[in-house]
């Protein structure tokens, strides 16, 4: 009987082709589905796996990675509104969300390495100078607030 489960199980989830990320979205699609993972380290590799040689191929693989990820977060996969009232948890669902928005962290990444530079090239920066009134109104306001906080105790 638990065999026939498994197998209806399968058919309902299949491998999931179409994307360049299928093993995280087959594995979202699974513990959707009230599957468990758990963590194997054998003895004997079943399979080896090939890396990329050079810092091209590298950056390529983790471009199409990115695109991949950004193709779950656009589609109705997301694990942002799919899968609730099935067997995924939220630490899971955390984990598949950091998975599939990692490739936005690079947005504000590049403004944060660029900006810098560019203020130094250009001579204006972003942080504004501060003014000499404020700093004399905000040092007589925490004086003020200073010693009133001594008279009432």
């Amino acid at each position: 009987m638990l065999q026939l489960v498994a197998i209806l199980s399968i058919s309902q989830v299949g491998w999931i082709y179409g994307s360049v990320t299928e093993d995280i979205l087959t594995g979202f699609k699974m513990h959707c589905h009230g599957w468990r993972s758990i963590y194997s380290i054998p003895q004997r590799p079943g399979f080896k796996v090939s890396s990329p040689r050079n810092l091209s191929n590298g950056m390529q693989q983790v471009f199409q990675w990115a695109l991949g990820s950004m193709e779950i977060f656009m589609s109705k996969h997301c694990p942002l509104w799919y899968g609730y009232g099935g067997g995924l948890k939220w630490l899971q669902r955390i984990s598949y969300i950091n998975a599939i928005v990692y490739p936005w962290t690079s947005i504000p990444l590049v403004v944060y390495c660029t900006l810098p530079a560019v203020c130094l090239l250009t001579g204006k920066f972003i942080i504004p100078e501060v003014q000499v009134y404020f700093l004399t109104w905000y040092q007589s306001h925490e004086l003020l607030s200073i010693r009133m906080k001594f008279v009432v105790c």
